[in-house]
């Protein structure tokens, strides 16, 4: 339990590309938690952009229309790397989180060997699925 006088910090979230309909969801589950607001509903990515740069979102609850991330929400994450987004597909019900998040993989002694190795499975991990 925080001590009396001791503001809990906000989590502060942005809502665009959302329904009428799950956007008031969305905002009636959020504005029922204490830890929780909604700083804004932007309406174009341009307008999302320039809110994330003025609110500084914790997480951006966006639709979408599958798993995959669209460019806009690459480059604002790229821009803002503590924020999350977290798409939702309407019509199929599904979620996904995304994030950036730097991975480290120790490699230990290194050989020329084992630098073609890391290599390859480097670009293993990122190519196209």
């Amino acid at each position: 339990m925080l001590p009396r006088g001791v503001a809990i910090e906000q989590i502060r979230i942005l809502l665009v590309d959302l329904s009428r309909l799950v956007g008031e969801m969305v905002e009636r589950a959020v504005a029922s938690q204490g830890d929780m607001v909604v700083v804004g509903r932007p309406t174009t990515v341009g307008e999302l952009v320039q809110r994330a740069g003025e609110t500084e979102p914790d997480v951006v609850i966006a639709g979408f229309h599958d798993s995959r991330l669209p460019a806009a929400y690459l480059e604002l994450l790229l821009e803002h790397p503590r924020m999350k987004v977290l798409g939702l597909q309407e019509h199929e019900g599904q979620a996904w989180l995304y994030e950036l998040r730097p991975e480290q993989i120790e490699i230990g002694e290194v050989s020329p060997d084992d630098v073609v190795h890391t290599i390859r499975e480097a670009a293993q991990r990122s190519l196209p699925r």
